[in-house]
């Protein structure tokens, strides 16, 4: 039997990840654990999904659980409220060098808008039809146009194309950590996640524990990547994925089941009966 939570004292902000996480090894969240989410809403607490999808690629997900999961989207540089959308865009200057950088080391990279994708060399098919009325993939072909005068949230440098990506992306994580004022993280070994230093899911978190006036103590967070890490720092209770790499593991304050065997579930079901 879930907690009551009618109260500031009893209510639960639980944030998870989703791909490798809430949902499954096809990235689907499957009925049991829509059921459960419901029954956790139903008692009054918060179900939040924190993802580095755009929010065109995650909305319609959490939306599909239930009306009331909210989103952080893009490694926490966009927030859902009850009011709307709050976006934390890279700042120009920083976006013009990082295109720069992609551009003169030919390097394949993403851009995002809260809806929209742009693109250098390809982009990979998961990103090819966002799922929210509006959006659009678009190849970078006026670089004022498509990258001077828009805003963005979020960068992704590719290595989907390599046989051994990781032994390119490492020393390019290094060395933008050094040359640029931005966060360079990852989620996946295939890419780079590149957004402002004020954006991140422990960041996200913080606003959210603020917004909804509930203390560390009764925050629960979920994850498999190292971008997890920064939520996993600010709450009471963090937890691994038996997916997630042994350096995340290591960082969380408990560790579940893999997304295969609904982790998030089978951990908040002991958790909280």
């Amino acid at each position: 039997m879930i907690k009551e939570a009618r109260d500031s004292m009893n209510k639960y902000l639980i944030v998870s990840d989703f791909d490798g996480t809430l949902a499954d090894v096809d990235h689907h969240v499957n009925e049991t654990t829509k059921t459960y989410i419901r029954e956790l809403l139903d008692q009054g607490h918060i179900m939040v999904i924190a993802t580095g999808r755009m929010k065109a690629l995650v909305q319609e997900s959490a939306i599909d659980i239930d009306p009331r999961v909210k989103i952080v989207g893009s490694n926490g540089a966009v927030i859902q409220t009850d009011e709307g959308f709050k976006l934390t865009h890279i700042e120009h200057d920083q976006k013009m060098e990082f295109y720069d950088y992609v551009v003169t080391n030919d390097v394949p990279a993403l851009f995002f808008t809260d809806k929209d994708v742009y693109y250098t060399h390809f982009v990979p098919e998961f990103f090819n039809a966002p799922k929210s009325e509006g959006s659009s993939v678009i190849k970078i072909e006026d670089v004022k146009k498509h990258i001077h005068d828009n805003n963005f949230v979020n960068a992704l440098i590719l290595g989907h194309h390599l046989e051994k990506p990781e032994l390119v992306l490492e020393p390019i994580r290094k060395e933008l950590n050094k040359i640029m004022d931005l966060t360079v993280t990852s989620s996946n070994p295939r890419n780079l996640e590149v957004y402002s230093k004020e954006a991140s899911k422990g960041n996200a978190l913080l606003k959210l524990m603020k917004l909804h006036n509930i203390k560390k103590e009764n925050v629960i967070t979920f994850g498999d990547g190292y971008n997890d890490v920064s939520m996993f720092k600010e709450s009471h209770t963090s937890v691994a994925m038996d997916n997630a790499p042994q350096g995340v593991k290591d960082l969380a304050t408990h560790t579940t089941v893999s997304n295969g065997e609904n982790g998030v579930v089978s951990f908040l079901r002991n958790y909280f009966k």
